[in-house]
């Protein structure tokens, strides 16, 4: 099988065309897929003809050569019709190992005591959806991405008239909030005469969001020359979300592992990664570490053997002897605010021996799945002994190095290898399986380790599922604008977990329609002459359930009493339907206005 590889895209030339109108959806015909999972892949950067490294581990030292291969560039693919090769990433020099240290393994059980519960500080009062958005979208953000995008305009047309503002701005992002949850065949039905959204409609026409969208943009294009950083030009929106969410409190129990945001199409190049296990299979591969509740606290975006370098957290000298995946991890925790009441869970794409040890050094407990070769030989049953018929679903074999790490391993439908320094094998429990011979569940026993780690690893696909629910849509022929619009979702997901948890402490309950309320936080602009002033819809006007409160604004023209004419102006705007109505002692138009039977 022959393997077409894609040349990685140069951040420089992926701008939009004048028609935005595609993402590229369709897949080059001549390519095929890699059969392998690329998660578990040892090709090297040389190409299709890498092979495997030889690994010969012995029973005391652990090799992990195969862990350094795990973050090389997979899927890397180059077109016959490409004028110049793209900058690869640079390979940096590669620390020397020390000699892994000498284990001895016992059967005996780990005695930890449990992690403190994470109890949330209660706000003095439950804030609106807009201002739990704003925490990590903040002004600052917004400021920067207005700056950036009338800079862009001016560098690609010197003599251009546009120029945006962060009040259009801040609406250009609400409107491709609603735009998630009202979702439409195509962008041009939000302004139809038959499929009309008020709530789109009313803040930007459809040809000023048109060039909105093909004009916004993160960073400077003059400073690309000489960086290392392949998502340069994405790279200060995650920097700005990064540092916000790392200051969140975070819970006892936090999750490692990889986030796919989808992308199909061709001019990321091979920054666009395939991963046959994901819902989600052709897209950005980003490594993040979340809460349980699924609030990401951090995330690393993937880009080669550079991908720590242009994330900005410098390695120790000791983080460089660990393997590839395992710097991620290592990484990811450095970030957090208390790693000494802190468990990390993670899976077999991470766990080597060296990151548990690494980890324990720095009084942080880890549990995770392990691969057999880099466990470090404890003397465990084999896994071709218990994936015999004979021995029954439920059996476990456990040792405990003379450090305090636990190496287990259980037989389920397939036979699971752990390393754990947090929680033992007692007290046992049981789960219930579909056995094939008796038609039904039966009993099987599981090591307390096993459910902890079941329990706690859900943070990311948590997350990964409240993205899902509501994304952005995000078409266009740049790149970047795909983790642009994840970015958005990524932030707001996090605010409604932060807001769940406030509600929880208060004991009030939640908007059910928190991004729907967000969306219609947005000021409406102040009117146009000339352009059809702002008109709620009938079912949002009539709704009592929402909470029509009056809010002293800006003096405009009363929605509901003026005429041709005859023009009442008033200071009161319902902060749901977002109209300027009358209400003083001549005038209660704002009952008037939402009483269907007036």
């Amino acid at each position: 099988i022959i393997k077409i590889r894609n040349v990685p895209a140069h951040p420089a030339i992926s701008e939009d065309e004048e028609s935005d109108s595609g993402d590229n959806d369709i897949e080059d015909p001549d390519f095929i897929p890699p059969s392998h999972d690329l998660d578990t892949s040892d090709l090297s950067d040389s190409g299709p003809s890498g092979k495997r490294r030889c690994v010969r581990p012995t029973v005391e030292v652990l090799e992990d050569e195969d862990d350094e291969d795990d973050l090389h560039d997979h899927n890397s693919n180059r077109h016959e019709d490409d004028d110049q090769p793209a900058p690869q990433a640079k390979r940096p020099t590669q620390e020397k190992k020390s000699t892994a240290r000498l284990t001895t393994w016992k059967m005996v059980d780990l005695n930890n005591p449990p992690l403190p519960e994470y109890q949330h500080s209660p706000p003095d009062f439950v804030g609106t959806p807009f201002e739990y958005f704003s925490r990590y979208f903040s002004p600052e953000v917004i400021k920067h991405i207005t700056y950036q995008t009338n800079l862009y305009a001016t560098q690609k047309d010197v003599n251009t008239t546009f120029t945006t503002t962060e009040d259009e701005m801040l609406n250009f992002l609400a409107i491709l909030i609603y735009m998630g949850i009202a979702e439409l065949p195509s962008i041009d039905d939000y302004w139809a005469m038959d499929t009309r959204v008020p709530q789109v409609a009313n803040l930007m026409s459809s040809k000023r969001f048109r060039l909105m969208r093909r004009l916004v943009h993160f960073n400077d294009n003059t400073q690309i020359p000489g960086t290392v950083d392949r998502f340069f030009k994405i790279r200060p929106l995650f920097s700005f979300l990064n540092t916000v969410f790392r200051k969140e409190p975070q819970t006892p129990k936090q999750s490692v592992d990889e986030v796919m945001v989808a992308y199909k199409g061709k001019t990321a190049g091979n920054l666009r990664q395939y991963i046959k296990n994901k819902p989600d299979k052709w897209g950005f591969k980003l490594f993040a570490r979340a809460s349980e509740d699924g609030f990401i606290h951090d995330m690393v975006l993937y880009q080669g053997k550079t991908t720590l370098e242009a994330h900005g957290v410098p390695l120790m000298p000791i983080q460089k002897t660990l393997g590839a995946t395992s710097q991620i991890v290592s990484v990811l925790v450095s970030t957090m605010s208390l790693s000494t009441t802190t468990a990390i869970f993670a899976d077999n794409f991470f766990t080597s021996l060296e990151l548990v040890r690494y980890l324990k050094d720095k009084n942080c407990r880890y549990t995770g799945t392990a691969r057999d070769n880099r466990i470090g030989k404890p003397p465990l049953k084999s896994i071709k002994e218990m994936e015999k018929k004979a021995v029954p679903r439920g059996t476990y074999s456990y040792v405990t190095s003379d450090d305090g790490i636990l190496a287990l391993r259980w037989k389920d439908n397939k036979t699971v290898t752990l390393l754990s320094t947090d929680i033992g094998v007692e007290p046992m429990s049981s789960v219930h399986r579909y056995c094939s011979e008796t038609k039904q569940k039966e009993e099987v026993s599981c090591p307390a380790v096993i459910k902890s780690y079941n329990s706690s690893m859900g943070g990311i696909d948590k997350s990964d599922m409240l993205v899902h629910l509501y994304r952005s849509p995000m078409k266009s022929k740049r790149w970047y604008m795909r983790l642009f619009a994840y970015a958005i979702d990524v932030s707001l997901t996090n605010a409604w977990v932060i807001y769940k948890r406030d509600c929880k402490a208060l004991g009030v309950d939640g908007l059910s329609a928190f991004q729907a309320s967000l969306s219609t936080s947005v000021d409406v602009p102040k009117p146009v002459k000339g352009h059809r002033s702002h008109t709620p819809d009938r079912l949002v006007r009539f709704d009592l359930s929402l909470f029509h409160a009056p809010l002293h604004t800006t003096r405009q023209t009363c929605k509901h009493c003026s005429k041709k004419g005859h023009i009442l102006r008033s200071n009161i705007l319902c902060r749901v339907c977002k109209v300027h109505l009358c209400l003083n002692a001549d005038r209660n138009c704002f009952i008037k206005h939402h009483d269907a039977v007036a």
